[in-house]
């Protein structure tokens, strides 16, 4: 048992069965959850296959992609075909369009993982053919990553929301550091402890030993 009173890997699969259940609901080929770590960058935490970890990768490396405008939005981004190079999106994603095309991807969706204002991930779903996502498959998508959010933040098993005092400490500092409010501090300081796998208290700990700052996610 982990110190935010989970079991090692408990909740990363049950993301993997949201996110699973998503790509088998929508029909898509595959997709990828990513969390953002204390530093705003984004942490893989479930793929379907090899295809998604690369989409994943390549959006991380170059900095673009339809998950980076999701997360800086807010809103969903979806691109029924890749190869489309008419349109705006070659001006949005130059590079990344030149190098997912080696993936075999031809559409790509992007919800954004959220609790309230709080930009947490996003979940990426993929198709080897291109097509836009319907109605029923969209809602499927926001469903799922509100099921996600959910997971990410799920009350502590082994005394409800109660933390020690060191992780209100690190709370108010991180609260400085994001320039928020109290309440996003301390979602992004357990959002960390899932992405990494660590206890909260241990995040905290490091955010009060000056061994971490956090930061606002990469954009």
């Amino acid at each position: 048992m982990t110190g935010n009173g989970q079991t090692p890997g408990t909740g990363r699969t049950r993301i993997g069965r949201v996110c699973s259940a998503c790509v088998r609901g929508t029909g898509v080929d595959g997709g990828g959850v990513s969390v953002f770590s204390s530093h705003g960058m984004p942490v893989l935490v479930h793929a379907s296959d090899d295809v998604s970890r690369r989409i994943d990768d390549l959006q991380f490396t170059l900095g673009e992609g339809p998950s980076v405008d999701a997360a800086s939005t807010g809103l969903p981004v979806l691109v029924p075909d890749l190869a489309d190079t008419d349109g705006e999106l070659t001006d949005r994603w130059p590079a990344f369009l030149t190098e997912v095309a080696d993936t075999g991807a031809r559409a790509l969706s992007a919800f954004p993982i959220r609790v309230g204002d709080v930009s947490l991930g996003t979940l990426d779903l993929y198709r080897r053919s291109p097509g836009a996502l319907d109605p029923g498959q969209v809602a499927i998508g926001l469903t799922a990553v509100e099921e996600v959010g959910s997971s990410l933040l799920a009350p502590d098993a082994s005394d409800g929301q109660t933390y020690p005092l060191t992780v209100h400490r690190a709370a108010g500092m991180v609260m400085v550091q994001l320039e928020s409010s109290i309440e996003e501090a301390l979602i992004r300081l357990r959002a960390t402890a899932f992405a990494e796998g660590a206890p909260v208290a241990s995040v905290a700990t490091d955010v009060l030993d000056g061994r971490r700052r956090f930061a606002k996610e990469a954009t």
